[in-house]
C-alpha cells in the first residue's frame, strides 16, 4: 500500500470513529500562511501533492483534490496511482470543493475540517453552501493531528532577530496602527498573519522556508500591545528592545486565553481573510466584532519613501549578482558545457549569497528548460532535473531576501537555436510586460483595471495565461504580499487601489504544455507623473535591474514605442549596475543593454 493510500485509509478510520461522513484538508495553518511550516504540511502528507494551493476532500468512498491551473499538470503526475481524483479548480463545469462536497453528501450528513486552518471568510462561504444542502460542518476536530503521528515534523521555533535596516520603529508603527483603528471605530485588534507581527515589531525569523517570519500572534488594545510567541526564540537583547518599544511578550499558547478574555463592551477589528474560525469563536459575545481589512496589511503594503530607497539598494545587490550569474551562464552555454537545471539553481544561489545584506532566497528557484517551463510552479531537484540542451529556452524565476528588501525576477534565456514559433510567443509576452510597465493611469485605479494592459498584447495573438499578472511584494517579508494583486479576480477595495508605495510584480506569461513556457517578470512601483482637474496620474517605475534577452525577439512584431520602452529600461539598468560590477559581468551587462 502506498503512503498516500495508507494516509487516506487512516483518515477514513478516524472519520468512522468520530461519526463524520467527510474530512476536508486545507492548504493552510493557524496563521493563514501561503507557505506553511513542515509541521502543517497536511495536504502533502495526506495526498502526495506538493503544490502550495489545494483542497483534499475525503468521503467514505471517494477522495478528490482541487487545485488551480498553475498545478494541473503537476497534480496529475503526483496523484497518479493514489486513488485521488484531480478536480481542475476554475475550469468550466468544475464545481468548487464546497459545492461538490455539499451535493455529494446526503442531507443530515456531517463534514469536518480543522477550524484553526479555515479563515472566517472561507468558513462563512462553506457554512452557507453546506446549510443549503442540509449538511452539517464541524470545525472543532483535528483528524490530521490524530492520523499523522509517525514522522510529523516538530513545530518550528527559530531564533528571532531584528531587522536593523527598518527605517520606522515599532512604537511609531503602533501609533499609526492606533490611528487606523480609531478610523475604523475599533479599540482593539488581533492578527495571526505571520508577516504582520514581524512588520509591527521589526523582528524576523525563519520558521517558514524563504519567508523571514516566525510563529506568533499579536493583540493591540487601548492599554497594551502584546506579542505571543515561543519565548525561547527571544534573546534578552530582543526582549529589552521590545520592552523599550512598549511591547509585552507572552507565551504563544496564551493567545487563545487573551482573546477569550477581551473585556465586555470593547470593539475588536478582525480581518476575515486571515483570522481563523477557531479564533473568531473565542471572542466573547459581549465584544463588538468589526470585520475588515487588517490595517497592518494596508500600512505595510504601502512602503514609505525610506523603505523604497532601501529596496533600490537591494535591487542593485540583486542585479549585480544576476549579471555575474548570466555572464557565467552565457559562457557555459556557448562552450556547450554539460549543465542541468540544478547547476543553475546552485550557481545563482552562490552569486546572490555574496551580497552583504543577503539573508536567503525568497522562494524556491524555478529553473526550467523547455517543457518544464510550461509548469508555472515547476521546481527542479537533485533527483529530477533536466539538462540545458536542445534548441529551446531556459526560464529562471528566482528571488532573494535582503535586509533592505525582497526581490523576485523572471527572465528567459535562449539555448542554442529555438524555433520561430517560440520566438513569436516570447515577443508577445515581452510586449505584454512592456505594456504594463508603460501604463499611465489615475491614482487609486483598482488593480483589476490594470490587468488588461498586460493581457491585450497576448489577446492579439489568441493567447492568455491563467495566473495573475502581478502580486504585491513585502519589505524584507513575504514575496507574496496581500492584499494588492493585479488580476482579473482582484476585487475592488481600498487594499487594491494603485497608490504610491505599492511594490508589485509585472509578470505576464504564455504556456504551451509539453513544449515551452515563457514569463518575464520585474518588480515595479507607481509614482506620480502629473496632476489635472481630474486628480493625479501615475506610471510605474521599474525596481528590478536585469537586462531582458533581446535575441529571442521577432522585430516585426514590435511597435516603435515598445522598442523605445525596452531601450529606456536597458539604459536605466546599465546606469544603475555599472558601478556595481566588473570583469566579465560588466562586459555582459554592456552587451545585453545595447540599443535594440
Amino acid at each position: 500500500m502506498s503512503d498516500t493510500r495508507k494516509s487516506i485509509g487512516t483518515i477514513r478510520s478516524l472519520m468512522k470513529a468520530e461519526g463524520i461522513d467527510c474530512w476536508i484538508t486545507l492548504p493552510s495553518d493557524p496563521h493563514a500562511s501561503e507557505y506553511v511550516p513542515a509541521h502543517w504540511a497536511a495536504l502533502a502528507w495526506a495526498s502526495g501533492f506538493s503544490g502550495d494551493n489545494g483542497v483534499l476532500v475525503v468521503t467514505g468512498s471517494e477522495a478528490r483534490l482541487w487545485t488551480d491551473s498553475r498545478y494541473w499538470v503537476q497534480a496529475a503526475n503526483e496523484l497518479r496511482g493514489s486513488g485521488i481524483s484531480l478536480m481542475k479548480d476554475g475550469a468550466p463545469g468544475v464545481p468548487s470543493w464546497e459545492e461538490w462536497t455539499a451535493s455529494a453528501l446526503k442531507p443530515g450528513s456531517t463534514a469536518a475540517l480543522d477550524g484553526r486552518c479555515l479563515s472566517v471568510r472561507s468558513g462563512e462561504r462553506a457554512e452557507r453552501i453546506f446549510r443549503f444542502h442540509g449538511v452539517g460542518l464541524r470545525t472543532d476536530i483535528d483528524i490530521i493531528g490524530r492520523a499523522w503521528k509517525e514522522g510529523r515534523p516538530a513545530v518550528p521555533s527559530s531564533a528571532a532577530y531584528r531587522n536593523t535596516a527598518a527605517p520606522e520603529s515599532p512604537h511609531e508603527k503602533i501609533l499609526r496602527l492606533r490611528s487606523e483603528l480609531e478610523r475604523e471605530g475599533a479599540d482593539s485588534f488581533i492578527t495571526s498573519s505571520l508577516d504582520e507581527p514581524c512588520w509591527i515589531t521589526n523582528l524576523r525569523g525563519s520558521d517558514v522556508p524563504y519567508n523571514p517570519v516566525f510563529l506568533s500572534h499579536f493583540i493591540l488594545t487601548p492599554q497594551e500591545a502584546v506579542l505571543f510567541t515561543d519565548s525561547s526564540r527571544l534573546s534578552d537583547e530582543i526582549r529589552a528592545f521590545l520592552g523599550s518599544e512598549g511591547i509585552q511578550v507572552r507565551p504563544y499558547e496564551d493567545f487563545a486565553r487573551a482573546v477569550s478574555g477581551l473585556p465586555a463592551g470593547s470593539s475588536l477589528l478582525i480581518d476575515p481573510a486571515t483570522t481563523s474560525v477557531s479564533t473568531r469563536n473565542l471572542v466573547p459575545s459581549t465584544v463588538r466584532t468589526i470585520e475588515g481589512l487588517s490595517p497592518v496589511a494596508l500600512l505595510k503594503t504601502r512602503k514609505t519613501q525610506a523603505e523604497l530607497r532601501l529596496i533600490d539598494e537591494a535591487m542593485v545587490e540583486d542585479g549585480a549578482a544576476l549579471c555575474r550569474f548570466y555572464a557565467w551562464l552565457e559562457k557555459a552555454l556557448a562552450a556547450r558545457e554539460p549543465l542541468t537545471e540544478m547547476d543553475v539553481v546552485r550557481k545563482l544561489h552562490d552569486e546572490r549569497a555574496k551580497g552583504k545584506d543577503y539573508v536567503s532566497e525568497s522562494f524556491g528557484t524555478i529553473a526550467a528548460v523547455g517543457p518544464n517551463a510550461a509548469l508555472p510552479h515547476y521546481e527542479p531537484s537533485e533527483s529530477s532535473c533536466a539538462p540545458l540542451s536542445g534548441d529551446t529556452i531556459l526560464l529562471i524565476d528566482s528571488g532573494a531576501q535582503y535586509q533592505t528588501g525582497t526581490t523576485d525576477i523572471t527572465r528567459v534565456t535562449r539555448i542554442h537555436n529555438p524555433p520561430e514559433a517560440l520566438k513569436r510567443d516570447y515577443t508577445a509576452v515581452l510586449r505584454a510586460h512592456l505594456a504594463l510597465l508603460d501604463a499611465y493611469f489615475p491614482e487609486g485605479a483598482y488593480a483589476s483595471q490594470l490587468d488588461t494592459f498586460a493581457r491585450a498584447p497576448l489577446w492579439e495573438v489568441d493567447a492568455d495565461f491563467g495566473h495573475g499578472t502581478g502580486h504585491g511584494v513585502g519589505f524584507f517579508l513575504n514575496v507574496h504580499e496581500r492584499p494588492y494583486s493585479i488580476s482579473p479576480r482582484s476585487l475592488p477595495s481600498e487594499g487594491t487601489r494603485t497608490v504610491e508605495g505599492i511594490v508589485v510584480s509585472d509578470e505576464p506569461g504564455l504556456y504551451r504544455p509539453g513544449r515551452w513556457g515563457i514569463r518575464i517578470e520585474s518588480l515595479v512601483t507607481p509614482v506620480p507623473q502629473a496632476s489635472s482637474e481630474f486628480g493625479r496620474f501615475m506610471a510605474f517605475r521599474p525596481l528590478t535591474l536585469c537586462p531582458i534577452d533581446t535575441s529571442l525577439i521577432v522585430p516585426r512584431m514590435m511597435k516603435s514605442w515598445e522598442i523605445a520602452k525596452l531601450n529606456e529600461y536597458h539604459r536605466h539598468v546599465r546606469e544603475k549596475l555599472l558601478p556595481a560590477v566588473d570583469g566579465e559581468a560588466k562586459n555582459w551587462l554592456i552587451r545585453n543593454t545595447a540599443v535594440f
